[in-house]
């Protein structure tokens, strides 16, 4: 024989699982409310943090264009060079590089700064020394390759860590985009 299910049993589960979605949401809504500014804080120290490690001689910086390019002084307000954000899509997720560049148009330094979705202990070596450093003294006029991708000829190549070409890639992508940026930049001031 069939039990037939009541209106008052269908709907005090269906009421009681509502309410609790309901309270569950609005304690979320909350603490993302609360966390917002403090994670807000803590990027914009990541990144300032991050613009002194690729451009040691600053001081100081002015921003350029939002979120993205940084004039760098000294103590005595003479350029040194330029931080340059941005970011592109890894293996994981998005990669953020903080790339400076000196008055002279060569690379002084590259830092990973965001790259949490990339594969621990593969691409996430992207933000060691090791990688890094390869960027140095590079010139910020040519294009930048991966050695795996280099056709050969005269063009500026990087290794790739062993086992996460997508993310060198990717990180070479972003230097690529931070030089252009420059070389932008430069163009349009010596007009």
């Amino acid at each position: 024989m069939r039990n037939k299910l009541s209106a008052k049993a269908i709907l005090i589960p269906t009421i009681s699982l509502f309410l609790i979605c309901l309270v569950v949401t609005a304690l979320l809504a909350l603490t993302n409310n609360v966390t917002a500014d403090k994670i807000a804080e803590n990027e914009a120290q990541s990144k300032e943090n991050s613009m002194f490690a690729v451009l040691p001689d600053a001081a100081g910086f002015d921003e350029l264009e939002a979120d993205v390019m940084y004039q760098g002084k000294d103590k005595d307000g003479n350029i040194v060079g330029y931080a340059i954000s941005t970011s592109t899509q890894g293996y994981g997720g998005q990669v953020k590089v903080m790339t400076g560049i000196d008055t002279d148009g060569n690379i002084v330094g590259v830092d990973v700064f965001y790259n949490d979705d990339e594969t621990p202990g593969l691409g996430k070596n992207t933000s060691n020394d090791d990688f890094r450093s390869q960027f140095k003294g590079l010139s910020a006029k040519e294009d930048i390759v991966v050695s795996k991708d280099s056709t050969g000829g005269g063009a500026q190549t990087i290794d790739a860590v062993t086992s996460a070409t997508i993310s060198s890639r990717a990180v070479t992508k972003a230097v690529n985009e931070a030089c252009d940026k420059f070389t932008e930049y430069t163009a349009k001031e010596a007009k």
